[in-house]
């Protein structure tokens, strides 16, 4: 269905009864991702998030963390009990920035996320590589860019989940995705380090062989030591599509059990 949330239409799925759930995937994702979730007796709502799926694409000035945040904001007026927010990569952080400043939000599940960039020196040089990577799709095109993303080190993907996810990297608009990352990428998000305490109850879920991103949770652990880690086996940076299963225990039993 479409929702207009403050003058842009957003695609969202939303199905179910019980307390309310926000779904935010991530990069090259769409509202859709949940399909391969666990069927879980809550009120889900997924949208595609800006330059993504089939959301309006509106300009690179209107599709910033800020403006992100205030949209799904007004998504979360559809239900006036605490909301649980389940985000993975992107749209884990955008799910840490949006607990942090809307109430609202009781539980925060970050899967192979991050709270943004230290330095301003970090963010600079992420900035100059997410506009070579835009420009990248915007010269050689989705499929080459898709080649390029599905081949990076960071996935313990098999070919046919690679086959799987294909078909909607390349369903997206490659302008749209240059516009995300020059709007949205890590090197735009302000950082959430040092304010970690301004967030509700954290679960943080990463693969097992994704070091980076079990590095970047126990460092989120050593600045709030009541943030939970579950490290899903033999995955990487993908959890729940690299071993589903496992990964479906764990987010069945945070959403329903409190985290």
């Amino acid at each position: 269905m479409i929702v207009e949330l403050r003058g842009v239409d957003y695609e969202v799925c939303i199905r179910g009864e019980g307390k309310p759930v926000l779904f935010l995937h991530g990069f090259t994702g769409n509202a859709q991702w949940v399909d391969s979730f666990p069927s879980l007796p809550v009120r889900l709502v997924s949208p595609s998030l800006l330059q993504h799926g089939a959301t309006e694409r509106p300009p690179v000035t209107r599709s910033t963390m800020s403006q992100q945040v205030k949209d799904l904001s007004r998504l979360l007026d559809l239900d006036d009990r605490p909301w649980t927010v389940v985000g993975y990569s992107l749209g884990g952080r955008i799910g840490l920035t949006l607990a942090a400043c809307d109430k609202r939000v009781e539980h925060v599940i970050g899967v192979s996320t991050t709270p943004g960039l230290r330095s301003s020196k970090e963010r600079t040089a992420r900035r100059r590589q997410d506009e070579e990577l835009a420009r990248f799709i915007e010269t050689e095109g989705l499929s080459a860019f898709v080649k390029r993303w599905e081949n990076l080190p960071l996935w313990r993907q098999t070919e046919e989940m690679k086959q799987s996810l294909r078909k909607d990297r390349l369903a997206q608009h490659p302008t749209a995705l240059a516009n995300s990352l020059r709007a949205i990428g890590t090197g735009h998000m302000p950082s959430l380090w040092g304010a970690l305490h301004r967030l509700p109850h954290v679960a943080l879920i990463v693969g097992a062989e994704d070091s980076k991103f079990k590095a970047i949770a126990r460092d989120m652990q050593k600045e709030r030591s009541d943030i939970k880690i579950y490290e899903i086996s033999d995955a990487g940076h993908a959890p729940h599509i690299e071993n589903a299963p496992e990964f479906g225990t764990i987010i069945k039993k945070l959403i329903l059990g409190g985290i």
